[in-house]
């Protein structure tokens, strides 16, 4: 009778565990938003720290940095960068119109014309659109509130980061509080590298393809320019193919030659980044096979969605990394299954 009743107590317990966390799911995702941030901007703020500052000036200070140079990036770029996005969106049916003919012309093959899409869709979209005007203030609000709680306590995760994790080890055992710290650590270390290795990315392969499409006179180089850059590095998995995609059909919809010649110089850079670029910049930051870092993303998306899918490689690298000092390695033995060629190199299983 005993076990019925602890058996009912179990579930009863479980099934209540789920559903608080099924309410706190949009809390879990600030949560875990915070802790991405202040891993990625505690090494600034503990080197501050180190130089005598105190913490919440030197987060303050940071927080500043960061705010300036954002605001100084769209002072020099922001409004031909918010032309040409206005440009591009409000010409779209215009260049679709431009590559359809392209397409027929050159594959013989006719795209869907303009009306009967809108004939189609326009319903729909309509619907929708009328829908969620009168939600859009209230979305705004939200997404303000959410923006201030994030900062709020990112700040705060960073400027008693000790008093913090005194609080958190102060539970656990001394050998305990040792292999926490040591987590605690790798995930700042691989959290920060990750944020800095793909914003240097970003902004080389954002340079490098608005440079080219203004030299191929494709319209809207800077934004191209821009999205691609932010969209390959920072959308994990697909973004590479999303980010390549946008500026060719663009350049298709201007000539079959521009659509060429930039489809030509994306696929090219991609190799030259690949091959050399990201080796030198992001040798360190993650360590991850591919594979894996395909799996996580796709974990971290069934998970959290969107923020999973960005968080997912950092916590994967974090877990890589702290497996890797704690478990024991052995030599491997020799087998045509094991074998390498020289340059043979598996980031992420060494």
């Amino acid at each position: 009778m005993k076990a019925v009743w602890f058996t009912l107590f179990a579930i009863s317990v479980a099934v209540g565990i789920w559903y608080v966390a099924s309410r706190l799911t949009d809390l879990m995702i600030t949560v875990a938003i915070c802790f991405f941030l202040a891993f990625a901007i505690e090494p600034a703020v503990n080197r501050l720290a180190a130089r005598g500052w105190k913490r919440g000036r030197a987060t303050l200070l940071v927080y500043v940095a960061v705010i300036a140079g954002a605001t100084l990036f769209f002072a020099l770029f922001g409004r031909l960068l918010f032309a040409q996005i206005i440009g591009l969106t409000s010409n779209a049916q215009a260049l679709y119109v431009e590559l359809a003919d392209q397409v027929e012309s050159s594959l013989g093959y006719t795209l869907p014309a303009p009306d009967f899409l809108l004939e189609n869709y326009l319903d729909d979209v309509v619907r929708f659109a009328a829908a969620e005007v009168l939600g859009v203030l209230s979305s705004l609000l939200l997404v303000l509130f959410g923006t201030l709680t994030v900062l709020l306590v990112t700040f705060y995760l960073v400027a008693d980061g000790p008093r913090f994790r005194r609080v958190v080890c102060s539970v656990f055992p001394a050998r305990k509080q040792t292999e926490i710290l040591a987590i605690w650590e790798v995930a700042i270390d691989k959290t920060s590298s990750y944020l800095v290795s793909r914003s240097i990315l970003a902004a080389i392969c954002g340079t490098a393809t608005a440079i080219f499409l203004l030299i191929a006179q494709v319209p809207y180089a800077l934004a191209l320019g821009a999205f691609t850059g932010i969209v390959a590095q920072f959308i994990p998995t697909i973004g590479t193919y999303i980010a390549g995609a946008v500026p060719v059909l663009v350049a298709f919809g201007a000539s079959p030659a521009q659509g060429i010649a930039t489809l030509i110089f994306i696929l090219a850079y991609q190799q030259v980044e690949n091959l050399t670029i990201e080796p030198r910049i992001s040798a360190k930051a993650m360590e991850l096979n591919t594979a894996v870092s395909f799996l996580s993303v796709l974990a971290g998306a069934a998970v959290l969605g969107p923020i999973g899918a960005l968080l997912a490689l950092p916590f994967a690298a974090t877990v890589k990394a702290f497996l890797s000092t704690y478990l024991q390695r052995n030599e491997v033995v020799e087998s045509h299954l094991t074998r390498l060629d020289q340059d043979d190199e598996t980031p992420g299983l060494s």
